[in-house]
């Protein structure tokens, strides 16, 4: 059966295409399978891609959203890690088993101030660096400010700025694995600014 060019731009090899009415079609991607016992053959649906109309093209289905979604600030870890990497690996291996909870410390103070359970459990941080309790008492302060005197050789003047934006760049975790949130221009024009990845 012929298909109108409008459905026709959309429909891509292994994608199938159901006439709703003369205005609407549904679009799926499937493969065939042979029914045992017999010579016939039945198409099985591995994704709904969505509906295709003439005047508004193709309206991708909206994933259905299974179990718990979870919000965590990433851009401050991210930020840290891009430009204090080899300090925060240095920590972890020096300071072995104690190694993971300095780190946590040190990042949530560089970043807050702070290193309470509370903004662990908000920050990529805790999951980065699972199974620390926090706060840490006789907190090495030494190396929140080393983080800090490191991100402020490498931006300059826009340190605060950056550690500001890294504020709205968030992982979500949402139908069994993290994404990375919708990023504001603003965050995103930094990063190409000062050479550096909010995703990295």
């Amino acid at each position: 059966m012929p298909y109108p060019p409008w459905v026709m731009e959309h429909k891509k090899k292994g994608m199938y295409v159901n006439k709703i009415n003369e205005s609407t079609y549904r679009i799926y991607r499937a493969h065939s399978e042979r029914i045992k016992g017999t010579g016939k053959v039945r198409r099985v649906v591995d994704e709904y891609i969505g509906t295709i109309t003439e005047k508004g093209g193709l309206v991708p289905t909206q994933p259905k959203i299974k179990g718990e979604v979870r919000t965590v600030r990433y851009g401050g870890y991210a930020i840290l890690w891009w430009f204090c990497r080899t300090q925060i690996e240095g920590v972890l291996k020096r300071l072995g088993e104690d190694g993971p909870a300095v780190a946590a410390s040190a990042l949530l103070h560089a970043l807050y101030g702070d290193d309470s359970p509370f903004l662990y459990g908000c920050d990529w941080t805790g999951v980065a660096h699972p199974g620390v309790a926090l706060p840490l008492q006789g907190l090495l302060a030494s190396e929140a400010k080393g983080l800090l005197s490191t991100l402020g050789s490498a931006l300059g003047e826009d340190a605060a700025a950056v550690l500001e934006a890294s504020a709205f760049i968030c992982r979500v975790w949402v139908n069994g694995r993290w994404v990375m949130a919708s990023m504001p221009e603003p965050c995103r024009a930094l990063a190409q600014r000062h050479g550096f990845c909010w995703e990295g």
